[in-house]
Formats: C-alpha cells, structure tokens, sequence
C-alpha cells in the first residue's frame, strides 16, 4: 500500500459508502498546500462527474474542504446544500468500479498499488517524462466545473 503524502487516498476509499469523496477532498487538500503535482482536481473525468452530480463547483467544493476540519464536516456541509443530490451519488458510488474499470487499472499501477507486468511497466517509463506537460494540457483543454 502507498503511504506518500503526496498521493490521495485510493479509490476505493470511501465515507459514509461514497467513493471518490476522500481522494477528492485529499487531492483539494493537496493543491491548497501547493501540492497537487501532477494530480487533476475537477478536470479529471471522475471528479468532474462527482461533481456535477454533488451539484458543486471544483473551486465551492474547495472552499468546503479548506473551511472544514474533517473529512466528516466536509460531508455534512455538502449534504447541506441545495444542489447535493445524495440518491444519485450513491447511485453513481455503486456503479463505480464497473464504469471506472479501466482508469482504476492505470491509478492502482501509477501509485504502486499493483506491479506492472513487463509492458506496463514501458508505458510507465515512456509516460512519466510527459506526464507532467501532458496534465497541464489537460487542464488548460477541460474545464473544471
């Protein structure tokens, strides 16, 4: 298991049966120390659809996260707004690991969570050079919400 500081909890992690919640709220954490690296935060497919169906913005959910004290608080000021839909982010919850399949594959080897086998292993050498640039394309091409 990674324990790098610098890594957001895995996204299995869960609060209160919601996936993705504590990497979101990690990786908001992340980028308010400066941290957040090559890390996406609201540009990324899967934060982008946590968001919209939470019905808040990257940089609201932000502001959640930096005024509260725990990943708990954090929830709850969620589930005090108006936009927070919770039926239909536990539904999305559920059905996380078979819509996310692919991108779970490529987090589990990118953070040392699975050993890559031998071509893996080439994609993670001839990626990491660019990853950086890449990410920031990225961001500056997808919009956060």
């Amino acid at each position: 298991m990674v324990t790098n500081a610098q890594i957001p909890r895995r996204w299995n992690v869960e609060i209160d049966g919601i996936r993705w919640l504590p990497r979101l709220i990690d990786k908001a954490r992340m980028r308010e120390r400066g941290q957040l690296g090559t890390y996406l935060l609201g540009h990324s497919p899967v934060d982008h659809a946590f968001l919209v169906r939470g019905g808040v913005t990257t940089e609201e959910f932000a502001a959640i996260v930096n005024g509260s004290s725990d990943d708990a608080a954090v929830l709850a000021t969620l589930r005090s707004r108006s936009g927070w839909d919770e039926e239909r982010i536990r539904s999305w919850s559920e059905r996380f690991t078979s819509t996310y399949r692919r991108y779970i594959a490529l987090w589990d080897l990118d953070e040392g969570y699975r050993q890559p086998n031998a071509l893996e292993a080439l994609g993670l050498k001839l990626f990491k050079p660019i990853e950086g640039p890449a990410m920031g394309l990225l961001r500056r091409l997808r919009r956060a919400p």
